[in-house]
Protein backbone atom coordinates (compact mmCIF):
# COMPACT_ATOMS: atom_id res chain seq x y z
CA UNK A 1 0.00 0.00 0.00
CA UNK A 2 0.87 3.26 -0.60
CA UNK A 3 0.68 6.87 1.26
CA UNK A 4 1.63 10.29 0.10
CA UNK A 5 2.10 12.28 3.25
CA UNK A 6 3.44 15.55 4.32
CA UNK A 7 5.49 15.49 7.08
CA UNK A 8 4.95 17.39 10.40
CA UNK A 9 7.66 16.22 12.89
CA UNK A 10 10.84 13.80 12.56
CA UNK A 11 11.98 11.88 15.57
CA UNK A 12 14.45 9.49 15.64
CA UNK A 13 13.50 5.99 14.01
CA UNK A 14 9.90 7.86 13.24
CA UNK A 15 8.31 10.42 11.41
CA UNK A 16 4.79 11.96 12.24
CA UNK A 17 2.89 12.44 8.93
CA UNK A 18 0.06 14.04 8.12
CA UNK A 19 -1.72 11.49 5.12
CA UNK A 20 -2.84 13.63 2.57
CA UNK A 21 -5.86 11.64 0.87
CA UNK A 22 -7.32 11.45 4.31
CA UNK A 23 -5.99 14.20 6.65
CA UNK A 24 -5.23 11.97 9.39
CA UNK A 25 -2.20 12.20 11.28
CA UNK A 26 -0.17 8.87 10.99
CA UNK A 27 3.30 7.78 12.75
CA UNK A 28 4.90 6.05 10.89
CA UNK A 29 8.31 3.10 11.98
CA UNK A 30 11.05 3.58 9.86
CA UNK A 31 14.69 3.16 10.45
CA UNK A 32 16.31 6.20 8.34
CA UNK A 33 13.68 8.94 9.08
CA UNK A 34 16.05 11.43 10.34
CA UNK A 35 17.17 11.44 6.15
CA UNK A 36 13.79 13.69 6.26
CA UNK A 37 12.32 17.11 6.99
CA UNK A 38 9.45 18.92 8.25
CA UNK A 39 7.54 19.82 5.51
CA UNK A 40 8.95 17.06 2.72
CA UNK A 41 5.86 15.26 0.85
CA UNK A 42 6.78 11.87 0.85
CA UNK A 43 5.40 8.52 -0.55
CA UNK A 44 5.43 5.59 1.83
CA UNK A 45 5.23 2.00 0.92
CA UNK A 46 4.11 -0.25 3.62
CA UNK A 47 2.26 -3.25 4.25
CA UNK A 48 -1.38 -2.06 4.87
CA UNK A 49 -1.31 -3.05 8.68
CA UNK A 50 -2.40 0.17 10.78
CA UNK A 51 -3.28 0.39 14.61
CA UNK A 52 -6.22 1.70 15.96
CA UNK A 53 -4.35 4.01 18.20
CA UNK A 54 -3.92 7.68 18.22
CA UNK A 55 -2.44 8.47 16.26
CA UNK A 56 -2.31 5.22 14.65
CA UNK A 57 0.80 3.78 13.18
CA UNK A 58 2.79 1.93 10.75
CA UNK A 59 5.67 -0.07 9.85
CA UNK A 60 7.19 1.58 6.11
CA UNK A 61 8.85 -0.63 3.75
CA UNK A 62 10.41 2.69 1.93
CA UNK A 63 10.24 6.16 2.05
CA UNK A 64 10.80 8.26 -0.82
CA UNK A 65 10.82 11.82 -1.32
CA UNK A 66 7.94 12.65 -3.98
CA UNK A 67 7.80 15.45 -6.02
CA UNK A 68 4.04 16.18 -7.81
CA UNK A 69 4.55 16.58 -11.24
CA UNK A 70 3.34 20.19 -12.61
CA UNK A 71 -0.23 20.15 -14.03
CA UNK A 72 -0.30 22.12 -17.35
CA UNK A 73 -2.73 24.98 -16.92
CA UNK A 74 -6.38 24.81 -18.09
CA UNK A 75 -7.21 26.74 -21.39
CA UNK A 76 -10.28 28.68 -22.02
CA UNK A 77 -11.52 30.75 -24.97
CA UNK A 78 -13.76 33.45 -23.80
CA UNK A 79 -15.22 36.99 -24.75
CA UNK A 80 -14.42 40.30 -22.50
CA UNK A 81 -17.87 41.34 -21.21
CA UNK A 82 -16.73 43.59 -18.81
CA UNK A 83 -13.56 44.76 -17.15
CA UNK A 84 -11.86 46.31 -14.15
CA UNK A 85 -8.55 47.88 -14.10
CA UNK A 86 -7.54 44.38 -12.68
CA UNK A 87 -9.94 41.93 -13.59
CA UNK A 88 -12.40 41.06 -15.87
CA UNK A 89 -15.64 39.35 -16.67
CA UNK A 90 -15.51 37.14 -19.53
CA UNK A 91 -18.01 34.70 -21.27
CA UNK A 92 -17.10 31.10 -21.96
CA UNK A 93 -17.31 30.45 -25.37
CA UNK A 94 -17.81 26.56 -24.87
CA UNK A 95 -20.07 27.08 -21.83
CA UNK A 96 -21.54 30.02 -22.34
CA UNK A 97 -21.43 30.85 -18.80
CA UNK A 98 -19.92 34.41 -17.67
CA UNK A 99 -16.68 34.45 -14.98
CA UNK A 100 -14.48 36.58 -13.40
CA UNK A 101 -10.84 36.58 -14.27
CA UNK A 102 -8.69 38.19 -11.98
CA UNK A 103 -5.67 39.68 -13.99
CA UNK A 104 -3.08 42.27 -12.80
CA UNK A 105 -2.99 43.58 -16.70
CA UNK A 106 -6.28 43.57 -16.95
CA UNK A 107 -7.04 47.05 -18.28
CA UNK A 108 -4.81 45.99 -21.74
CA UNK A 109 -7.88 43.98 -22.64
CA UNK A 110 -10.95 45.62 -24.36
CA UNK A 111 -14.90 44.67 -24.31
CA UNK A 112 -15.83 42.65 -27.36
CA UNK A 113 -12.45 41.46 -27.24
CA UNK A 114 -11.84 37.36 -27.51
CA UNK A 115 -8.93 35.64 -25.70
CA UNK A 116 -7.45 32.32 -24.44
CA UNK A 117 -7.03 32.42 -20.84
CA UNK A 118 -4.59 30.53 -18.94
CA UNK A 119 -5.80 29.43 -15.19
CA UNK A 120 -4.75 26.97 -12.08
CA UNK A 121 -7.72 27.10 -10.36
CA UNK A 122 -11.70 28.31 -10.00
CA UNK A 123 -13.19 29.90 -7.01
CA UNK A 124 -16.77 29.02 -7.09
CA UNK A 125 -17.82 32.11 -6.49
CA UNK A 126 -20.92 34.22 -8.34
CA UNK A 127 -19.39 34.36 -11.03
CA UNK A 128 -16.83 31.55 -10.52
CA UNK A 129 -13.59 33.14 -9.79
CA UNK A 130 -10.39 32.52 -12.12
CA UNK A 131 -7.09 34.17 -11.46
CA UNK A 132 -5.25 33.86 -15.04
CA UNK A 133 -1.27 32.88 -15.10
CA UNK A 134 -1.40 34.49 -19.01
CA UNK A 135 -4.33 35.85 -21.30
CA UNK A 136 -3.43 35.77 -25.15
CA UNK A 137 -5.48 37.80 -27.93
CA UNK A 138 -7.13 35.87 -30.05
CA UNK A 139 -6.42 37.02 -33.66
Amino acid sequence: MVMTALVTRVQRANLLVNDLSTNQEVLVHFRDSDRFLVGDTVKITFDGKMTMSIPPQITASSIQLFYPQPSAPTRIRATVVEKGRQHLIVRDSQSNRRLRVNFAFAHHFCVGQRITVMYDTIVMNNPPTITAIDIVPIC
